[in-house]
Formats: C-alpha cells, sequence, structure tokens
C-alpha cells in the first residue's frame, strides 16, 4: 500500500499537475488507460481498506507503465514546444509552469521507477500467495511488456 501511495502522490503532484496536465490530453485520450490510472491514483487511500484484488492492480501497473511509455515517446520529446504555445495567466504560473517543463522528464523517470518497484513487490507477493506456483501475473496478457515500458531512452 505504501508504495500505491507513492505512486499515486507522484503522479497527482508532478505529472498530473496543473501545469503538465493539458499536455497529456492526447495520452488520456485512451478512456480505457485514463480509468486504470483514475483508479489508482484518485482513491488509493479507499484501496488500503478494502484491500486489493490482485488482476485489478496488475491492470493498473499495466495501464500506468503504458502511459510512461506513451509519454515518453510522445509527449516528452515535445513538451518545451507544446508549453510555449500555451498561455500562463500571471508572471508567476509561467514560472511554475516553466519549472514543471523542466522538470518534467526527471519526474516521469520517478515515476517509471516507481511503477518499476510497486510491480516487483506485487510479484514477490503473487508468487508468496500463490497455490502450487500458478501466479497470477504470468496469465495476464500484456505484463511481459512492462519492463520494455518502463525503460528510459
Amino acid at each position: 500500500m505504501e508504495t500505491v501511495m507513492k505512486v499515486s502522490d507522484h503522479y497527482r503532484n508532478n505529472i498530473a499537475s496543473r501545469f503538465i496536465r493539458p499536455f497529456l490530453g492526447p495520452v488520456l485520450a485512451d478512456t480505457e488507460l485514463s480509468n486504470r490510472i483514475a483508479e489508482m491514483t484518485e482513491r488509493p487511500d479507499s484501496y488500503s481498506l478494502q484491500g486489493y484484488h490482485l488482476d485489478e492492480l496488475y491492470g493498473q501497473i499495466l495501464a500506468m507503465a503504458r502511459f510512461v511509455y506513451q509519454v515518453r515517446t510522445e509527449i516528452l520529446p515535445n513538451i518545451r514546444i507544446i508549453s510555449n504555445t500555451s498561455s500562463a495567466s500571471t508572471p508567476a504560473d509561467k514560472v511554475f509552469r516553466d519549472m514543471a517543463v523542466n522538470n518534467f522528464g526527471a519526474n516521469l523517470q520517478m515515476l517509471a521507477d516507481l511503477v518499476n518497484e510497486l510491480y516487483m513487490q506485487t510479484v514477490n507477493f503473487d508468487r508468496i500467495n500463490s497455490p502450487n506456483g500458478k501466479t497470477l501475473y504470468r496469465q495476464i496478457q500484456g505484463l511481459s511488456e512492462i519492463g520494455r515500458y518502463l525503460v528510459g531512452n
């Protein structure tokens, strides 16, 4: 749960901040991806009471990994150009937006690292709690791509 909270906090504060979120529209237009990310980042405390179902958590981790990959390949290379075309309401907002844009690559890498940490913890939990070695992570399509999604270029 602690790592889910870290992912959630980092995403909300550094990735989907009011200064960066407008640039993420093309990636977040994928409704399924957006919904899975919202499930993880907007209500993490409700899961601490109810607990996670592994299949749901794996789906959220996979969505977050796909998000990192798509943002890294589609948004990050052009974020300075995109940000220069948007207007800030005040000089202070421009400074904060520029700071967010300048730190976005590092913040995206930190998100990738946190998602990888969460994935590894979830796989370890899955292995420990799976009878006869029948782990769930081996049965979920797409999880084999997580490494590729999270490795930075």
